[in-house]
């Protein structure tokens, strides 16, 4: 019987994931993904989108480890995360924080 190599999750892969939802239709989380897609790309860093209203293990990983902003709600997407940590959130204007 041969092992096989343990299952690839969001938890423990360490591509970076940008954390969207392009079908929630505001229109202020497409502008602030857009600008986030921007500085990656702008900087050569290697990321792949993930759509949270289509996937539920990427939805229940957000809702764990995305914390709370300032005034103490969930932080909103869109996010960078990888390892299942939350390495990136949009900020105002700036776009992006980066917590690495």
């Amino acid at each position: 019987m041969s092992e096989s190599a343990p299952k690839a999750t969001y938890s423990n892969d360490p591509a970076l994931y940008l954390y969207t939802s392009l079908t929630s239709g505001s229109s202020h989380i497409v502008t602030a993904t857009s600008r986030m897609e921007t500085i990656l790309k702008a900087n050569r860093i290697p990321f792949k989108a993930i759509d949270i209203a289509t996937d539920e293990k990427a939805r229940m990983l957000w809702g764990r480890r995305a914390g709370k902003d300032e005034s103490g709600r969930q932080r909103k997407i869109p996010g960078l995360v990888q390892m299942g940590l939350v390495v990136g959130v949009r900020y105002g204007s700036l776009g992006l924080v980066c917590n690495r």
